[in-house]
């Protein structure tokens, strides 16, 4: 776990002598607007809290914390969730709160929580099945390096640095989707050449714009197997409805199929390049395009669209799918009080605005280029992302230190232009 040799200053600690576990329990009803913690609110491997709720929200006895303490999720542990507290509150039972005493800078043992070798220790150390949870006489024993007082203050810069130039990218991204979504109903009711507008049954549309059938529309309208999939650890990828958000397919987490099942389940329309996937159950309408060499099936709850591209450009259907009004008419017809799904009936006599070719394609590349814009700054996040995770390996463990950072010109001003 340790360097041969531990740098100048360093010495090896236990979690317990670094900090120590409140114990403090409050009852919500007594401070009805005090902010409130639980799980859900802390992002895993972020060390840094977005979001909080209120104690009007909780009702049983939760533990106390207060600004400058260490949260720490010892329910299943496995998910990384540990942060830095600048306020004070409560939080569930199922948090740690610890306090750091004079030896340590808290953020760095937020940042020592956050390290693989504290993972897996905290991983290993946790029982229970369902719920498994690790605790504070179990991670309190956590053996991990302590640098001086100095080095930790250097080091939790330079981590800080890396988180907010990601942030600063996860801002811009934001933005970036909040452009393309006022655009796109922009495109929609206005068109792009500037010519009068007319009420419809979705509301305003260009005058020259007509409404059609998505069946009229398609050369083909198919519906997935009703049959779950049987999954493999490799093999044909099976689109799934969480694969698809905000128009592009997600291979994040991805499924497999043999070839034997990958046969049966194409029977009846084998996707290709450019054809739309739409889910049309949790959640309802989201939709993408095939992507070029991509082998796949469906899986429950999608259906797969074959435009007919005399009529209609993919692309641009795929955005008809998110624009305000097509979102509302498929909520309203969606069925289902727990999880809301569409009728492949209905899918086919959904009623969507089209134009010309020529727009159509004029909007599709307008809108093509937000989303190239998103996917850039989406890629730069994950970079930054990746370079927290080594950073946090390589400076908490003592093989880079923050001296050599600030000589190579990396720990600041660097970081600013990542």
């Amino acid at each position: 776990m340790y360097l041969e040799e531990i740098p100048s200053g360093w010495k090896i600690a236990k979690m317990g002598d670094v900090c120590e576990l409140r114990k403090e329990t409050i009852n919500p009803s007594n401070f009805p607007d005090m902010p409130y913690v639980g799980l859900e609110h802390i992002d895993s491997g972020d060390p840094r809290l977005k979001k909080i709720g209120t104690s009007s929200e909780v009702n049983s006895s939760k533990s106390r914390f207060y600004s400058g303490d260490i949260l720490y999720g010892k329910l299943r542990p496995y998910l990384d969730k540990s942060v830095l507290v600048d306020f004070d509150g409560l939080c569930s039972t199922d948090i740690l709160v610890l306090k750091s005493k004079e030896s340590i800078v808290p953020q760095f043992v937020v940042n020592t929580i956050h390290t693989s070798q504290f993972l897996s220790y905290s991983i290993s150390t946790s029982s229970g099945v369902n719920h498994p949870r690790t605790s504070w006489s179990s991670i309190s024993a956590f053996q991990f390096l302590l640098p001086p007082l100095p080095e930790q203050r250097a080091i939790a810069r330079a981590l800080r640095a890396v988180q907010a130039a990601r942030e600063a990218r996860l801002r811009e991204i934001a933005l970036e989707r909040e452009r393309k979504a006022a655009l796109m109903e922009h495109l929609f009711t206005h068109g792009t050449r500037g010519e009068p507008t007319k009420m419809t049954e979705i509301g305003e549309m260009p005058e020259s714009w007509s409404m059609i059938q998505l069946e009229e529309a398609c050369i083909k309208i198919v519906d997935c197997p009703h049959s779950t999939p049987h999954f493999s650890p490799a093999g044909v990828l099976v689109v799934r409805n969480f694969n698809i958000r905000n128009g592009r397919l997600d291979l994040k987490f991805p499924s497999y199929t043999t070839e034997e099942e990958y046969s049966e389940r194409v029977k009846r329309c084998e996707p290709t390049e450019g054809d739309v996937l739409f889910s049309r159950e949790a959640p309802v309408g989201e939709a993408c395009l095939v992507p070029p060499d991509v082998r796949l099936c469906l899986g429950q709850r999608m259906m797969l669209l074959r435009v007919d591209t005399s009529k209609l450009n993919r692309f641009f259907l795929v955005q008809v799918f998110y624009s305000n009004a097509i979102r509302s008419i498929m909520m309203a017809i969606s069925s289902g009080v727990t999880a809301k799904h569409l009728n492949v009936a209905d899918v086919k006599r959904l009623r969507i605005p089209f134009s010309s070719m020529e727009e159509q394609k004029q909007i599709s590349d307008i809108l093509s280029a937000c989303d190239s814009k998103i996917t850039a700054l989406e890629h730069e996040a994950s970079l930054h992302d990746e370079l927290f995770r080594a950073m946090l390996e390589e400076l908490m463990n003592g093989r880079l230190l923050t001296r050599y950072l600030i000589e190579s010109g990396s720990d600041s001003s660097v970081l600013n232009d990542i």
